[in-house]
């Protein structure tokens, strides 16, 4: 069974005042700190270099929203869609994801610590190319994620479907597989060495990989 990392948790103060025009406050200031945000949508924003820390976001859908370069530091998003949002090139320290929706999400080229991934939904979201150290999975549905070309340091996927998801040139050291479903994952091969696999994934690799097991 695999082991989740021991993590920095956002630091939030105990009270929070809740922000009503959440809009204004990214598209125009391009800045939010200690607030509250919940039960809003935020829709077709599209800034670069938008500052976000200390805040807690409660069922929030994004919509039609594009924050490149986005830096998010002691960040909550719990029950949010932010489906298809684009945060390439982001800093992301110490953010919790719980119960989101990720579908179509881009975190390309993104640099990732302590950050925990909680019961969400990433099917066809991008982490290509991005750095990501001490970060948990638990419980995520990721099918045909990519994790192309990425580098982890301290990773760990517990309970997750990563069924075909993509790894190319990803070194998977150390990840602990077991008990989440990498049925179909894409890779060459080399990136495998060293990752720890159960008896059943390491015949279904096999398969992958062109070997013939008599």
């Amino acid at each position: 069974m695999s082991d989740l990392n021991k993590l920095l948790k956002p630091k939030l103060l105990n009270f929070l005042e809740e922000d009503k025009d959440i809009n204004y406050s990214l598209g125009n200031e391009k800045y939010l700190s200690n607030s509250l945000i919940k039960d809003c949508t935020v829709d077709y924003i599209n800034e670069e270099k938008v500052e976000i820390n200390g805040s807690h976001f409660i069922n929030v859908v994004f919509y039609e929203c594009s924050f490149r370069k986005i830096d998010l530091l002691d960040v909550v998003f719990e029950n949010c869609d932010l489906s298809n949002i684009d945060f390439l090139e982001g800093s992301i320290h110490r953010v919790e994801f719980k119960n989101c929706k990720l579908t179509g999400s881009n975190f390309s080229e993104c640099s990732f610590q302590n950050v925990f991934f909680l019961e969400c939904l990433g099917k066809y979201s991008y982490f290509s190319y991005s750095k990501m150290k001490l970060i948990n999975f638990k419980d995520c549905n990721m099918d045909n994620v990519s994790f192309l070309e990425c580098n982890f340091n301290k990773i760990s996927f517990k309970n997750c479907n990563l069924v075909q998801g993509n790894f190319t040139n990803t070194i998977l050291k150390g990840i602990d597989f077991t008990d989440s479903d990498i049925s179909s994952i894409i890779l060459t091969g080399k990136e495998l060495r060293g990752s720890i696999v159960s008896p059943m994934q390491a015949m279904e690799l096999a398969k992958i990989l062109g070997v013939i097991i008599k």
